[in-house]
């Protein structure tokens, strides 16, 4: 989302937060549920976050978005395996392939080093996790895990936004700027060992 268009992202993000504010207690139920279904399809989490950080605050924003975000992937998740894994199989065989190879060890610190990447369509790693021999539980738990980082730099983002703080914004983008940082060393790492391990096998 960041890196695409900000300013109009952001506005959208901005005008959902209001929305479902507007619906008082409610919105929280009607939070979740579209952030579910719209994450299930590839829309970007972050801008859910964002939305959650302006109308909840960011702690309760945070536990919104990420849950909701992790029940979208679960949907993903489940139809690709139960319905869908023929036509996954078919249509992304390189991705298939890759993930298992990557996930043959140490799954849980794998998958959670891919979560921390801003880039990358996480509606085809959740499609061809399905596919894949991963625990459903291992994948759900670690992806979750991957997701907190950047939901709580755009929870932060939005909150900043609602209440005007300059301040909030920019101990958000530094956030973002460590958590990128540290992801991508965390990313060289876990593929270098991938490399190497399958170099020794």
């Amino acid at each position: 989302m960041l890196f695409r268009s900000p300013p109009q992202e952001w506005e959208r993000a901005r005008l959902l937060g209001e929305y479902i504010e507007s619906l008082g207690s409610i919105g929280v139920l009607v939070f979740v549920v579209i952030t579910a279904l719209a994450t299930s399809v590839g829309l970007p989490r972050q801008l859910f976050a964002f939305a959650a950080g302006f109308s909840y605050g960011i702690v309760t924003g945070v536990f919104l978005s990420s849950t909701a975000a992790i029940v979208g992937c679960a949907i993903t998740f489940y139809c690709s395996r139960r319905w869908l894994s023929g036509r996954v199989q078919s249509r992304y065989p390189n991705a298939v392939n890759w993930l298992n190879d990557l996930l043959h060890e140490d799954v849980f610190f794998k998958i959670f080093v891919l979560r921390l990447q801003p880039l990358g369509t996480n509606l085809i790693t959740n499609l061809c996790a399905g596919v894949t021999t991963v625990s459903a539980i291992m994948f759900l738990a670690s992806s979750w895990l991957g997701y907190l980082p950047q939901m709580m730099v755009f929870a932060l983002l939005g909150t900043g936004v609602r209440i005007g703080s300059n301040a909030y914004l920019l101990y958000g983008l530094a956030m973002l700027g460590l958590s990128l940082t540290i992801g991508l060393w965390l990313y060289r790492r876990a593929m270098g060992n991938n490399n190497n391990g399958s170099m020794s096998g």
